[in-house]
């Protein structure tokens, strides 16, 4: 399943020096939402990094399997309300022969959801 066909809906993803954001909408309607927690949804962590690792493989075309999180902060809950934007700030982008690696941080106009540090393969762990 991939999350950013219906959980979250890109906007727009934009090149930035040394990266790029992607701007997305929440989709409050999704059935993660359901589950997690019923009557008083949050976006599960683990969504927002499989998110993050989704844009990598669209900007990258390709394929990427997540080798480690070096750093993870979550600072806040996303709240799904009806039409969030959250943006995925990209920098100190790096893509070579056997994967890549990126800072992100998730964020809206006003809130720090979340920092990431990843690094990926493309190649199965």
């Amino acid at each position: 399943m991939r999350l950013t066909d219906g959980f979250f809906n890109i906007e727009s993803i934009n090149d930035t020096e040394g990266g790029f954001e992607a701007v997305l909408r929440t989709n409050p309607e999704h059935f993660i939402y359901k589950s997690h927690f019923p009557g008083n949804p949050i976006t599960p962590g683990v969504c927002v990094v499989q998110t993050a690792g989704e844009l990598l493989e669209r900007k990258f075309n390709r394929k990427m399997y997540l080798k480690s999180i070096k750093n993870v902060k979550f600072l806040s809950v996303i709240v799904p309300a009806e039409g969030k934007i959250i943006k995925y700030t990209f920098s100190n982008v790096v893509k070579d022969d056997t994967g890549g690696k990126a800072q992100v941080v998730v964020s809206d106009d006003d809130t720090v959801y979340a920092k990431i540090s990843l690094i990926f393969s493309n190649e199965r762990i």
